[in-house]
C-alpha cells in the first residue's frame, strides 16, 4: 500500500490582501502530477481543505475540478479527506454518500470516524479511519459514562481526543481481527510538542493539545493542522501545508509525503518536495539598500518573490510599501519595528524627563506660589497679583504667630 499524504490546502487563502488562488492552482497541478505515479493507491487530505467555513467561489471552482481530474486520470486511486477546523462540516460533506461510490471518501462528523474504509492492494488489506476536527460537544463520553446516565458532551480537545482514541482503538482491533493487514488514521489536531506557526488558528491552553501516543496502535497517522512538515510520534507525521501561509514559514520545507506500508514493518515516509509558483522571502536592511540602484544580488534575486521587508532604519520611513512596490511587485509587508521601538523609547524618555521636572518644581514650590497659581487659573496669566500676594503673606505670618 502506498499513499500520498497532504493537508492544510487552505484554498481561498488571502495573504496581506493578496489572493493566493493561482499559487494554489499550481500546487494542485503538482499534486495531480505526483499522483500519476501508478504506485500510489490512495490520496489522504488531512483537513482544512478551505481557508474559511464559507469558501469563496473561486476556491470551490478550483477543488471540484481537481477531484474530477484526479478520478479521471487515476481511476483506481482512493481519495480520503476530512474536515479541519477551518472547514464547514456540512458544506464539505455535501454529496459524500455519492462521492463514496466514486472512491472519494469524505468524513466531516466525528461519529463517522469509527467505521473504516477497507481497500485491498494485492494480497494486503488496509483499513482507513478518518477523524475530522473535534469541535466542543461533537463527541459524548460513550465509553466512560456511568450506567443509567446520559453521556455528557465533551468540550476540550484533550478530552475529546481521549474519547475518540479509545473508540478508535477498539475499532482498529476489530478491523485487524477481520483481516486488515495495515491500519491508517487521518486526523486534524494539535499534537503536544508540535511546532506551530503564525498562520495557524491557535488553540489556547494545554487542554487543547493532544498526545499523539493515544493513536500509537495505527501503522500510520496522517495529521493535519500544523503547517510545518514534522514527525509527531512513532508513526505520526504532519505533512505540513503545501504552501507557506505566513512569513514565519518562509524557511519551511514544503512537501507532500509518500508513505509506503507493508505488513509487519514501520512505514517508509519520503518527502516529495514542492516548488511553489513564487517563494516567500524575508529580507532585512535599511530602506536605502532596497531603494537605491546598487541593490545586492540577494535582493535582486528576490524581486519576484512574495516579500516581507524588515527595515532596520532608526527613523520611520514614510509610505515605504507604496514606494518599494515599484521595484518589488509582490512586496506584501513592511516591518518598521526597529523605528517604532526607537520612537517608543524616545517617548518614554521624554515622559520620564517631564515627570522629573514636574516633581522637582513641586518640591521647590512653596504655599505662596500655589496661591498665585490658583489666582492665575481663576483670573488669567496676564493679571498682576502683587497686592494679593502681600496680603496672603501677612495672613500667613499672623497664622504662624497664633500657633
Amino acid at each position: 500500500m502506498k499513499l500520498l499524504h497532504t493537508a492544510d490546502l487552505h484554498l481561498g487563502k488571502v495573504l496581506h490582501e493578496h489572493s493566493l488562488i493561482e499559487d494554489q492552482r499550481h500546487v494542485l497541478r503538482l499534486l495531480l502530477a505526483a499522483l500519476k505515479d501508478p504506485s500510489f493507491n490512495a490520496l489522504v487530505i488531512a483537513g482544512d481543505v478551505y481557508d474559511r467555513s464559507i469558501p469563496p467561489p473561486d476556491a470551490v471552482r478550483l477543488f471540484g475540478p481537481f477531484l474530477g481530474q484526479v478520478k479521471k486520470e487515476c481511476p483506481a486511486l482512493e481519495v480520503f479527506l476530512i474536515a479541519g477546523n477551518h472547514d464547514s462540516a456540512s458544506r464539505l460533506g455535501f454529496g459524500k454518500e455519492l462521492f463514496a461510490e466514486l472512491g472519494v471518501h469524505v468524513v466531516t462528523e466525528p461519529e463517522d470516524a469509527f467505521t473504516p474504509v477497507v481497500i485491498t492492494v494485492g494480497q494486503e488489506k488496509t483499513a482507513f479511519f478518518m477523524l475530522p476536527f473535534l469541535s466542543a460537544g461533537s463527541l459524548k463520553s460513550a465509553l466512560t459514562h456511568e450506567e443509567g446516565q446520559e453521556p455528557a458532551p465533551l468540550r476540550s480537545q484533550s478530552l475529546l481526543a481521549k474519547e475518540a482514541a479509545a473508540r478508535l482503538e477498539k475499532a482498529r482491533r476489530e478491523a485487524v481481527e477481520e483481516g486488515a493487514d495495515n491500519t491508517v488514521l487521518t486526523a486534524h489536531l494539535f499534537a503536544a510538542g508540535g511546532f506551530s506557526s503564525k498562520s495557524e488558528r491557535v488553540f489556547l491552553g494545554n487542554a487543547e493539545l493532544v498526545d499523539s501516543a493515544l493513536f500509537s496502535g495505527f501503522d500510520y497517522v496522517a495529521l493535519g493542522h500544523l503547517h510545518k512538515f514534522q514527525k509527531a510520534g512513532a508513526t505520526a507525521f504532519y505533512s505540513g501545508s503545501p504552501l507557506a501561509y505566513s512569513f514565519s514559514e518562509a524557511a519551511h520545507e514544503k512537501v507532500f509525503l509518500a508513505v509506503t506500508l507493508e505488513k509487519g514493518t514501520a512505514p517508509r515516509v519520503e518527502p516529495v518536495p514542492i516548488t511553489p509558483l513564487r517563494k516567500m522571502t524575508r529580507l532585512t536592511g535599511g530602506f536605502d539598500s532596497f531603494w537605491r540602484d546598487t541593490m545586492t544580488d540577494e535582493v535582486k534575486a528576490s524581486a519576484s518573490d512574495y516579500l516581507e521587508i524588515i527595515l532596520t532604519d532608526a527613523n520611520l520611513i514614510e509610505n515605504p510599501l507604496s514606494r518599494l512596490n515599484k521595484r518589488f511587485p509582490y512586496l506584501l509587508s513592511i516591518d518598521q519595528g526597529n523605528a517604532v521601538a526607537a520612537r517608543l523609547r524616545e517617548g518614554t524618555a521624554m515622559a520620564h524627563d517631564l515627570n522629573t521636572r514636574a516633581m522637582k518644581k513641586n518640591e521647590e514650590q512653596d504655599i505662596v506660589d500655589d496661591f498665585l497659581d490658583f489666582l492665575a487659573e481663576i483670573h488669567g496669566q496676564d493679571d498682576s497679583f502683587a497686592e494679593e500676594a502681600d496680603l496672603f503673606k501677612d495672613i500667613l505670618r499672623e497664622t504662624e504667630v497664633e500657633q
